[in-house]
């Protein structure tokens, strides 16, 4: 028996996130699904983390146990051809039991994606929100700056669990301008629930000037920025993690 370390890159939207779940379609549902057909008797896989109805994953990472007689390559394209088009093994590779995608996590890293035109773009829409009209990078990247450190985000989302902390330490968070849009890209110890997609709704109000760039700010010291919007899922991939 030996534990695996799998990298998944996957088309978030037909999924209902990551995790399973009841009678909706999940990505951990159907990578499960996939390594039963190679023979794992597993209760669960683990992940890195969670991704929302409709995010998608680039880098996700999750670890298993599995009896399997033959080279990684050979797991790696078997498991690629139970699995639906929309989901992709990336790498795949033998770690020590004691390996953990959740816990020995040391960053987490998420992409954001705008795009700005009159009308909608049907072959953007799938992977980046479209924003109109387009918002001042300057500004959002000003009030981006308060979120490095360590802060209570309470203002910008949930704890997983009822009684966890809502502290987290941001390692990165800036927008950068692209040929046809604008990515944020934010790094960090974990996140909390609708975390990212908040921050993002925040700071593209700044950038539209309907919001001040002390917003963030003031959220952080108060618990409270006065919104619970989201910005869409589809504009949000799941880069990557980092470990030791």
């Amino acid at each position: 028996m030996a534990h695996y370390k799998l990298i998944l890159a996957y088309d978030g939207s037909e999924f209902a996130g990551f995790q399973r779940q009841a009678q909706k379609p999940s990505v951990q549902l159907a990578l499960e699904d996939a390594l039963r057909e190679l023979g794992w008797q597993g209760r669960s896989i683990i992940a890195a983390g969670r991704t929302d109805t409709g995010v998608h994953g680039l880098g996700q990472v999750v670890s298993f146990d599995l009896n399997w007689r033959h080279g990684d390559e050979v797991l790696l394209r078997a498991l690629n051809a139970h699995l639906p088009k929309s989901i992709v093994g990336q790498v795949i590779a033998q770690v020590p039991p004691s390996f953990h995608p959740r816990y020995d996590a040391l960053a987490r890293h998420y992409r954001y994606q705008l795009y700005s035109q009159p009308q909608s773009n049907p072959l953007r829409e799938r992977f980046a929100w479209r924003v109109w009209p387009k918002p001042d990078l300057a500004l959002m990247n000003e009030a981006a700056q308060a979120l490095l450190g360590e802060h209570d985000f309470r203002a910008f989302g949930k704890a997983l669990k009822e009684d966890g902390t809502t502290t987290r330490h941001i390692f990165k968070a800036n927008w950068q301008q692209g040929e046809d849009g604008s990515s944020f890209e934010i790094s960090g110890n974990a996140f909390l629930y609708h975390m990212v997609r908040r921050i993002v709704h925040t700071l593209v109000q700044v950038g539209l000037g309907k919001d001040p760039v002390e917003i963030v700010k003031r959220g952080l010291e108060t618990g409270d920025i006065g919104s619970v919007r989201l910005a869409p899922a589809h504009g949000l991939t799941f880069v990557g993690v980092d470990y030791k």
